[in-house]
């Protein structure tokens, strides 16, 4: 499968112009990277986008056709990035005019002429902007600086409805290659996975340092950029109260989803390749980029297990804009708070939520402030912290069954029925406290949690921002956070090794505009998807070709129908992966 390594083949052409002399590309790596991308499914989703937007104008092409095509520009970019080279236009270029055989040429559609390399550079980059004007959510001009004035103009001359439909679009084909990479995972070890995913959002620098002051009359040559903040959700909030805030890059954010290990304990089972991908502003919209994310995740039919996120994603974010969709799609949440989320945080029914979990109300206060202890005050060693967290665990509430359909789930009290785990005056006739904590205190305006004789039935909505599905704080909790959170971080330096994709070096990506660096980011970490699976193979063998099976039927599951994302993010006639 690979198609980046090759032997150097130094060319004596006095008609090469680039200041290199590249090898030759092998005719199979150029048929793998085709097959990868027609398994894509883009350029045929492309095509018909393309003849809707004619429709809707009006209008046809017009013209001969290209000498370069959707698929060709597609294909040229995912060997450039497979071997480590530049996706630059002129890269492209010497590839179509000096590096392909006749047979390979044939394989792409490409007439045999040769006719110089200034013409093969303006034929790539008609192609390149004939595939993203179809798909470019934030059309302008690139090709100089624009004043305050002109950008105003530009900005009101786009239509919201034009620009959300061309988001999809471009949302959908950056995901499909990633699809595609993760595809070439031999069947035996893909269905190894079991839906955990950690997401991230990572810098994305723009090529040019200089972005939009407000003390300038002139905006960036990447307008639709923004700073990066290191402090905080990394958004640019100005002057706050005077503070001035370190302005680290001129760019984008690109939010990564990246397959988390099962078992934080067990050996890897499969690659930790990226399953999801999004793009935007450097801290604007991370709920949106989250859901859409994992959205694209369900609909192309993977497992769904937990979600792993740092404090920018949860609980920061409001419940109903993410926690509660994901929870629709059936993902549990795993994640950490910071110190003004510590202790009790919210009640129901007379239950307390502490650090995400229902609680009886006559918890020890010890128990409750165990974390601002350690964390906070620092007043108890590591040792002391992990006694008082397992004595938690016998005041938590009990699920007395799944939650329904609309996702109420059926609480008990933790003094109540033949597992109990505390005494409880209110509830546990005497004599039966045989190695049971004991409630001396009950609340003296006993709730429902003290008073119903089986149980409390909890809305999707209680406790919803803070609310995880392990126990914050346990040797579970800790393993299972903090082994994804070095997986993505981990992808992210992966992805940007100077000697293969150099995600972080934007002199490598020059093609202006937003949708140009989605897409050739999103090539990249396919790229890097793909090294991946190569190593794991390399390490582990190959359990059996990586041939993909009839699409199955997607197994039903509940919703939480009041919170589930909009049917555009979670269907697009897709077949499901196996």
């Amino acid at each position: 499968m690979t198609v980046g390594s090759q032997t150097l083949e130094a060319l004596d052409d006095p008609g090469l112009s680039y200041g290199f002399s590249p090898p030759h590309i092998d005719d199979q790596q150029i048929a793998s990277a085709i097959k990868l991308i027609d398994a894509s499914g883009i350029c045929v989703r492309v095509a018909k986008w393309r003849s809707e937007d004619q429709e809707r104008a009006g209008k046809g092409r017009g013209g001969r056709p290209g000498s370069l095509n959707d698929r060709v520009v597609l294909v040229l970019l995912l060997v450039l990035a497979l071997e480590g080279s530049p996706l630059l236009v002129t890269h492209a270029a010497a590839v179509v005019e000096h590096r392909l055989s006749g047979e390979a040429r044939a394989m792409l559609g490409i007439s045999p002429d040769r006719i110089g390399n200034p013409v093969w550079y303006d034929r790539f980059w008609r192609a390149f902007h004939s595939l993203l004007d179809v798909i470019d959510p934030f059309p302008g001009p690139r090709n100089r600086l624009l004043t305050v004035d002109e950008w105003a103009d530009v900005m009101a001359s786009r239509d919201s409805e034009e620009c959300e439909r061309k988001q999809e679009r471009l949302d959908w084909v950056a995901n499909q290659l990633l699809e595609a990479s993760m595809r070439m995972i031999p069947r035996s070890v893909r269905r190894k996975w079991k839906g955990n995913v950690c997401i991230d959002a990572t810098p994305i620098a723009a090529f040019g340092k200089r972005g939009t002051t407000k003390r300038s009359d002139w905006v960036s040559i990447e307008p639709d950029a923004d700073w990066y903040v290191r402090e905080g959700d990394h958004r640019d909030p100005g002057d706050d109260r005077g503070k001035q805030y370190r302005k680290t890059l001129w760019g984008w954010e690109a939010t990564l989803a990246v397959m988390s290990t099962n078992d934080p304990s067990g050996p890897d089972a499969f690659p930790h390749l990226v399953v999801a991908i999004g793009f935007g502003k450097p801290g604007a919209d991370i709920a949106g980029h989250g859901v859409r994310a994992f959205g694209s995740i369900v609909r192309r039919g993977h497992p769904v297990g937990m979600a792993i996120a740092d404090r920018a994603y949860f609980p920061n974010s409001k419940p109903e804009d993410l926690q509660l969709p994901l929870r629709a799609m059936g993902y549990g949440l795993v994640f950490d708070y910071r110190k003004d989320q510590l202790g009790i945080t919210e009640s129901y029914a007379g239950a307390i939520q502490v650090e995400g979990a229902w609680y009886c109300p006559s918890m020890p206060q010890v128990l409750i402030e165990a974390t601002i202890d350690f964390r906070v005050k620092k007043s108890i060693d590591k040792t002391t912290y992990a006694q008082r967290i397992e004595q938690r665990q016998r005041y938590l509430l009990r699920p007395k069954e799944k939650a329904d359909q609309d996702g109420y789930t059926p609480m008990v009290c933790p003094a109540a029925g033949r597992s109990a785990t505390v005494y409880c005056p209110l509830k546990t006739p005497v004599g039966k406290v045989a190695g049971r904590s004991r409630i001396t205190i009950a609340p003296s305006h006993p709730d429902r949690i003290c008073t119903n004789r089986s149980s409390v039935s909890f809305p999707p909505t209680a406790g919803a921002k803070y609310g995880q599905s392990l126990h914050s704080g346990s040797s579970e909790w800790h393993a299972m956070y903090a082994t994804a959170r070095n997986t993505i971080e981990g992808f992210n330096g992966y992805v940007k090794d100077a000697n293969h994709e150099a995600l972080d070096q934007p002199g490598r990506r020059r093609v202006r505009g937003y949708a140009s660096q989605y897409l050739l980011t999103a090539m990249l970490v396919m790229s890097a998807n793909l090294r991946k699976i190569d190593t794991f193979i390399r390490k582990h063998g190959k359990d059996e070709a990586a041939v993909a099976k009839p699409p199955r039927r997607p197994r039903r599951r509940d919703r939480l129908a009041n919170y589930e994302p909009v049917a555009s993010v979670l269907t697009d006639g897709d077949p499901p992966a196996d």
